[in-house]
């Protein structure tokens, strides 16, 4: 027996089918540009409690805004902070 796969949590708030957007750079600016990173990119993995990660999914969803661009600037500002 096969799953049916999960619709995307994106497609599901929108009322429709299909997977999130990322957020649009205004025109003439590099979506680097948008979290004023111009250096190379890498990953940082990080364990949450699953209802923390919907919860930061569905807001950023609705503000639009992806969910690295708020994690690197809580980052930042926590750096910034200390």
């Amino acid at each position: 027996m096969t799953r049916a796969k999960r619709p995307k949590l994106g497609a599901v708030l929108r009322g429709g089918e299909g997977t999130p957007t990322s957020p649009q750079a205004p025109a003439g600016q590099a979506p680097e540009q948008m979290t004023g990173a111009a250096e190379k990119m890498v990953q940082l993995n990080v364990s949450v409690p699953e209802e923390l990660r919907r919860n930061v999914r569905i807001r950023a969803l609705q503000q639009g805004v992806d969910v690295s661009v708020i994690v690197r600037q809580l980052l930042q500002d926590w750096l910034e902070k200390t």
